[in-house]
């Protein structure tokens, strides 16, 4: 199968939310043409029909258009709209995990303010994402300011679902805001895996990881990098 035709396949399964009456183009066929606009960084849905014309040879049959052109930037921004990000989340961790290595994965957890994007209120975005390192690519987002609480426990509260999705997913890495001990206590029982940060302003932290690993092994890792970003020393807690 064309690997064009496999992506548009997922992405079939994302409900149309149009109404089927004066429908022209297959919804799958819009989601993977916006998704493989994104990869070359073409955000504006103008400058992607263009491209879709230049290309629509090649693009066409594998996604499952049956038009000689295009759909219009019109019908796509709105076909976007009206699409459940959940399911098209869903979608693409799905095609992801065919090219997926079986062994277990290991995620980057961090949060990013996009000054670009703002919300209802009109503040900065504010998303926590996760990021497989062996992929080096994002396979969930999720708002913290919409979800009203901290990084920690916006990872908290999609930590099932996020293992439930990618089974293979079994280490979590971090900076110092997350090694938090409910969190730490959750990943235990997904039994997976944690590398955390532990910074000297986290006393009793740091105190217990002392305590626990003081007497442990110490041996030179297999590659490091010096970089001064603050005067606190940084110490790491893993499970």
């Amino acid at each position: 199968m064309h690997p064009l035709a496999s992506l548009a396949e997922v992405f079939s399964q994302v409900k149309d939310p149009r109404k089927p009456r004066g429908v022209r183009h297959p919804v799958q066929g819009i989601l993977t043409l916006v998704f493989l606009g994104l990869l070359g960084r073409i955000r504006e849905m103008e400058v992607l029909v263009r491209w879709a014309k230049a290309n629509w040879d090649e693009l066409r049959e594998p996604l499952g258009f049956d038009r000689d052109q295009p759909p219009h930037a019109t019908t796509i921004s709105r076909t976007l709209a009206r699409c459940d990000l959940s399911q098209f989340s869903s979608a693409f961790v799905a095609w992801v995990k065919q090219f997926a290595p079986e062994e277990p994965l290991t995620a980057a957890v961090d949060a990013k303010t996009s000054r670009q994007g703002k919300d209802e209120s009109g503040h900065p975005v504010q998303l926590l994402t996760v990021m497989l390192h062996e992929l080096k690519l994002v396979v969930a987002q999720w708002s913290v300011r919409g979800e009203k609480t901290n990084e920690p426990h916006v990872l908290l509260n999609h930590l099932e679902e996020l293992r439930q999705r990618i089974p293979a997913l079994s280490c979590f890495t971090g900076d110092a805001i997350y090694a938090q001990r409910p969190l730490a206590e959750a990943m235990d029982d997904e039994n997976c895996d944690y590398l955390l940060q532990i910074k000297a302003n986290q006393g009793d932290a740091l105190e217990a990881m002392h305590c626990a690993l003081g007497g442990a092994y110490e041996r030179q890792p297999d590659a490091q990098t010096m970089e001064k970003r603050a005067d606190l020393p940084i110490g790491v807690v893993c499970g």
